[in-house]
This record gives C-alpha cells, sequence and structure tokens, in this order.
C-alpha cells in the first residue's frame, strides 16, 4: 500500500454500511463504481480498504507522507478519522460522501452525488498539478514537501485558460478533552482526547446520537429524527455552567452544540451561520422548556434552524468548557465519544486541515 510517486490519490474506502456488516458482494460493487469514474475523470489513485474508523485514521497518517490527496470516501464517521490523520499536514483533503447523513460534505458545500464529487475531486488534483507545475515543481516527494502552501489554492489551470471549478483551502479544527469521565469497564476517572471538524454535541444532542447509531435500518435524517423520537420524552435536561470566552452561562439545558459547521443529523441546519473557516465555533445553547414543549422547541430548530429566543441562545467563541451536575453523552462529527461526561472542554484550531471544494458557492 505504498506509492513512491506523489502523483497518485490516494483514497480510503469504508462506507457507512461497513459497520453494519453489509454483504461483500455490495461494498464490491460501490468500489467497482468508485473505480470506474475515478478512471473516467483521469485520477490516478490507489484504494485502501480500513476494517475500522481507527484503522481509517492510521491509514491516513501513512498515505500523507506518500499522496498530496488523501481522499475519504465513506461518511461523517470516515471522514472525521481520515481527517485526524491529516490535521496539521499539507496533505489535500478529498471527500467522496457515501455515507447516511454526510454533513461534513453539506456544510462544505461538497456534492453528495458520487460522480459530480469525484468529477470535484478530479479538478482539485488537476488544480494542484498545474499549480505546482507552474511553480516550476514536479509532481514528486522531494519537490512537494518544499512546496510553498496558501490557505486557498483557487487560481485554476493558467495554462488552459480555463478556470478550475475547486477551490482548496483551509478550514479549523476542534479539539474536545474530557476534564473528568467515568470509565464504563473500569468505573475510574479518566481524560481522554479528540478532534472534530464539525460537531460536537452533549446532552439530548448526546443522546439522540446514541440512539441513532443503533436505528441500522435508517439512513440520513431520517436516523437522526428515529433517535430524536426515541429521546424527546424520557431525556432528562441536566444543570450545566457553560464558560465560552471567560462568559460563564448557567441553567437546564436540553441540548448544546460546539458547532464548526452549520448542519448535523443528515442536513439538519443546527447552526446555519456556522463557517468551517473562520476560526470560531458557533455555540449552540437550548434551554429545557418541559417534556411538552419540547416538540415544537425542537421542530423549530430541525426545520429552521437555532436562532436567537427567550429558549435559545447563540455565542461565537474559541473555547468552550462545560460541568455538568450529572453524566451526559457527547458525540463528534456523529460518532458517540463518551455516556459519562461531568466535565469537558472544547477549543478550535484554526487553519488546521487543507480541503478540497468547490471553488463558487
Amino acid at each position: 500500500m505504498s506509492s513512491n510517486k506523489r502523483t497518485v490519490v490516494i483514497v480510503i474506502f469504508r462506507p457507512a454500511f461497513a459497520a453494519d456488516a453489509a454483504p461483500l458482494p455490495a461494498e464490491n460493487r460501490l468500489v467497482v463504481r468508485l473505480e470506474t469514474l475515478l478512471n473516467r475523470n483521469g485520477v490516478p489513485h490507489e484504494i485502501w480498504r480500513p476494517a475500522t474508523l481507527g484503522e481509517a485514521g492510521d491509514m491516513a497518517r501513512k498515505a500523507s507522507g506518500a499522496s498530496p490527496i488523501v481522499a475519504a470516501a465513506g461518511g461523517d464517521g470516515t471522514i472525521n478519522a481520515v481527517s485526524g490523520g491529516l490535521l496539521g499536514t499539507e496533505c489535500r483533503l478529498g471527500i467522496l460522501p457515501i455515507g447516511s447523513g454526510n454533513d461534513i460534505a453539506r456544510g462544505l458545500r461538497i456534492p453528495r452525488k458520487l460522480p459530480a464529487a469525484v468529477a470535484l475531486l478530479a479538478d482539485g488534483y488537476r488544480l494542484l498539478k498545474s499549480d505546482m507545475e507552474s511553480s516550476g515543481n514536479e509532481f514528486t516527494d522531494a519537490e512537494f514537501t518544499d512546496a510553498e502552501s496558501t490557505d486557498a489554492e483557487s487560481t485554476g489551470n493558467e495554462s488552459s485558460g480555463k478556470k478550475s471549478a475547486a477551490l482548496i483551502r483551509k478550514i479549523d479544527a476542534g479539539v474536545f478533552t474530557s476534564v473528568n469521565e467515568t470509565d464504563a469497564a473500569s468505573g475510574r476517572s479518566r481524560q481522554y482526547e479528540c478532534h472534530f471538524i464539525n460537531t460536537l454535541g452533549f446532552g439530548f444532542d448526546g443522546r439522540v446520537a446514541w440512539n441513532a447509531s443503533r436505528l441500522r435500518f435508517l439512513r440520513g435524517k431520517w436516523k437522526y429524527l428515529g433517535g430524536v423520537l426515541q429521546s424527546l420524552l424520557f431525556y432528562r435536561a441536566t444543570d450545566m455552567t457553560i464558560t465560552a470566552d471567560g462568559e460563564t452561562y448557567s441553567g437546564r439545558y436540553l441540548m448544546t452544540t460546539v458547532a464548526n459547521g452549520p448542519f448535523e443529523g443528515g442536513g439538519i441546519p443546527v447552526a446555519p451561520r456556522a463557517d468551517p473557516g473562520d476560526g470560531l465555533f458557533d455555540l449552540v445553547m437550548i434551554h429545557d422548556t418541559g417534556v411538552f414543549a419540547r416538540i415544537p422547541l425542537l421542530l423549530r430548530v430541525l426545520l429552521f434552524g437555532a436562532s436567537d429566543s427567550t429558549d435559545i441562545r447563540l455565542r461565537q467563541c474559541h473555547t468552550v468548557r462545560v460541568t455538568s451536575s450529572r453524566p451526559v453523552m457527547a458525540h463528534a462529527d456523529g460518532e458517540v465519544i463518551s455516556r459519562n461526561l461531568t466535565e469537558f472542554s472544547a477549543t478550535i484550531r484554526p487553519a488546521q486541515l487543507a480541503v478540497i471544494g468547490p471553488a463558487t458557492p
């Protein structure tokens, strides 16, 4: 699985149904389709197939030293894992969304139809190759390491006179740290750290992610809504103290989301104004309104997104610290990361990941 030349795009392939023990023929058919599209678009490539999300992250770290572009073919969990192996490097991330929710792709305006996503990846590949060749560099290991990079490489293929449809831009990453978490197996406190590039949710949001992860027969927004319905009547809101850039908010909160991107749950605009490249979180804090008042409140958020009101507070910030009166669940980019949090924090790290996206909205 090694590539000596940096002319090959490495695709880390782990579709959403890989975790569901899907029949191998279905996965192989998707690989064949992906191979056909990559070849049709003139993208030299290797496809690596991890068995787990952890292995996907390890592969990404290895691939970042073998190619200037590593593409994640899968859902938000796969994109999160692959991005973790590329953070802080100059390796570019391509996104081929073949997952259930595809919220990361949606927030970055990457096409969610596979043929269009592959075409965008091909444009990004040609853009990077053209930019390097026009600056006198060959598309190889040694020259790429020394090549200058910018936050946005969007000039397109000048030699052909054709403007590229792709833009390579830097986006932010969030770092989650549990300060006081009870390990489910040992009962002891532990510290835990992970990254997220889209959303971190806790409380009701974490419970919904947990319930949704067990609904194997649903996909996308329907899967998230199934998790909402399971949690709606029986979830107990929690007293929390939330500190955002030094300002403290205390109360009984139903749901809190630290958003780097605007969508979660298969297209729900939980933080409509969130920009993954502005160096800021959009913090969404929803107060508890009682069991029956939750329904219209959450319906408003599901349909129109969160906006400042009596029951919802929005705040942009760089850091968030939370203390909960009782353990809560949390998810990062849709993957449940803990079921027993009482104290934790999140910090933004600007311009950590170079991503191939569309040049125009």
